[in-house]
């Protein structure tokens, strides 16, 4: 019978809870209008101290992910990249970076939204959702890994739910904005790069970052009608997730060798039965 390690729970529950002391601080000091605020001018966006507090979670998020990944015996088997600083060379797992990273990003974009008219419920609901989310994405990299095929696809199976879910999130924080289209197809083709890799990473032959690209440029191109489109921004997030799910889904299948008109023409039917309804929703609304 195989055994597997078991995840360290007490690295993992330190390493959210640091996290959501971070995220704490990070809402008090946003909702402090004589916060820091860097004006660039013309049409660039404000930039504020919470991006960077933001970006020092991300890094904090990234170097434990990369830790537990690589603590684990399965992982020896993979072939990672390897930084070399000329007197030393280690080993990343930029892959198992993704998911944890945007799990605190995702989250306080998202909930940040609704901080006027929701006030502390919005605090509270992204503090549950991002400890919730990061706790889930850890654990399930770390059984994504065991070499039971039942644990393994369970566990790539909570990764695909959870990574939609931040995709939504993020599509719908980045169309909020308003931003010019050079702006938001960036921020919306960069975000759907990033997490196609993530789910695209767990599967052989998948064609690795070219395809994740393809994936985002997709995403980005349809940022820019979308952004002519009078709707409110869950809509949009819900049309961009859609595109995002089926791009993926057909990436999948083909990393499997499981292709087929029928799926395409599935697909295809999906996607646009979704379209057709989220743009009846829109003219009800």
């Amino acid at each position: 019978m195989m055994t597997s390690p078991q995840p360290r729970y007490d690295r993992i529950v330190s390493l959210v809870f640091v996290i959501l002391i971070g995220l704490a601080v990070i809402f008090l000091v946003d909702g402090n209008p004589n916060t820091l605020r860097i004006v660039l001018g013309g049409d660039l966006p404000t930039i504020t101290l919470s991006w960077f507090l933001i970006a020092s979670l991300v890094v904090i998020t990234c170097a434990g992910a990369d830790l537990l990944a690589r603590s684990h015996p399965q992982i020896q088997a993979r072939t990672l990249p390897i930084i070399n600083l000329g007197v030393v060379r280690f080993e990343v797992a930029p892959a198992f970076w993704i998911l944890p990273s945007f799990s605190v990003v995702g989250s306080f974009a998202f909930f940040r939204l609704f901080s006027g008219s929701l006030q502390g419920a919005a605090f509270a609901m992204a503090l549950v959702a991002a400890g919730g989310s990061l706790l889930a994405v850890l654990l399930a990299q770390h059984f994504a890994l065991d070499r039971r095929p039942e644990v393994s696809q369970r566990a790539q199976i909570t990764l695909q739910v959870i990574a939609y879910l931040l995709a939504f999130g993020c599509f719908s924080a980045v169309y909020y904005t308003r931003f010019r289209t050079l702006y938001s197809a960036t921020l919306i083709g960069t975000t759907a790069t990033l997490l196609s890799y993530a789910l695209l990473a767990w599967l052989p032959r998948s064609g690795g970052f070219v395809l994740s690209a393809l994936v985002g440029l997709t995403l980005a191109e349809a940022t820019w009608p979308l952004n002519y489109w009078a709707t409110t921004f869950l809509i949009a997030g819900t049309l961009l997730l859609v595109i995002f799910y089926v791009a993926v889904s057909l990436l999948q299948h083909q990393a499997q060798e499981r292709m087929s008109r029928r799926l395409v023409i599935e697909y295809g039917m999906l996607g646009g039965g979704l379209f057709l309804a989220i743009m009846y929703a829109t003219l009800v609304l």
